[in-house]
């Protein structure tokens, strides 16, 4: 593995985790979404990043009014991961997701970094590792409330980097745990915009 494999991955799988949405999404109309305060997120885009690196997989980015998500899916190269959280190389890797975010403070993308406790959830019987971080962006001054989590599925990696700005106008994990409940019961390979969702 050469030495520009860790710079290539750390730009393409944190891109999306600094990134705000450059546009405004639209929400549904009112018979789309009938409650008030529900959460519609838009697929807005996919990225591949094999071109550049094979191994890095293929991004597709999800916004709402409340935040943006970025969903990644890839190998590193490497084949047949275990399910859920228990290969042996998963925890290297999810430490070295953890280390992005560090990077990016250390780097300047952020002001301040704040990394809460790491545990294990499981959604929709796929257990996920996550982690909370509080970042301040250095370019635009705001701060968010983020969350990855990540798997191993279908041999593969599957990475959710969630953004919320703060003040968060709900309970912003049970929204995260929400949009990865549908997204893993549609497929992660096919984006779509999800119906509205959770009663904010």
């Amino acid at each position: 593995m050469t030495k520009l494999w860790p710079a290539l991955l750390i730009a393409a799988l944190l891109g999306g985790c600094t990134a705000p949405p450059t546009t405004t999404t639209t929400e549904p109309s009112a018979a789309a979404a009938p409650r008030t305060g529900t959460v519609y997120w838009q697929y807005m885009r996919s990225t591949s990043y094999e071109a550049r690196q094979p191994g890095l997989g293929i991004s597709h980015r999800y916004e709402s009014r409340v935040g943006w998500v970025d969903v990644y899916v890839y190998d590193l190269k490497q084949s047949n991961w275990m399910p859920g959280v228990d290969d042996p190389r998963f925890d290297e890797h999810f430490k070295a997701s953890v280390n992005e975010v560090r990077l990016a403070g250390t780097s300047g993308v952020y002001a301040k970094v704040e990394v809460g406790p790491v545990s294990d959830v499981r959604i929709e019987e796929q257990t996920l590792r996550r982690v909370s971080f509080r970042v301040l962006h250095a370019a635009t001054g705001k701060s968010y409330e983020s969350f990855t989590y990540l798997t191993a599925r279908n041999g593969r990696l599957l990475k959710y980097r969630m953004s919320f700005a703060t003040p968060a106008p709900a309970d912003v994990d049970a929204i995260a745990r929400e949009f990865i409940a549908q997204n893993l019961r549609s497929g992660p390979d096919m984006p779509r915009a999800s119906p509205p969702f959770l009663n904010i």
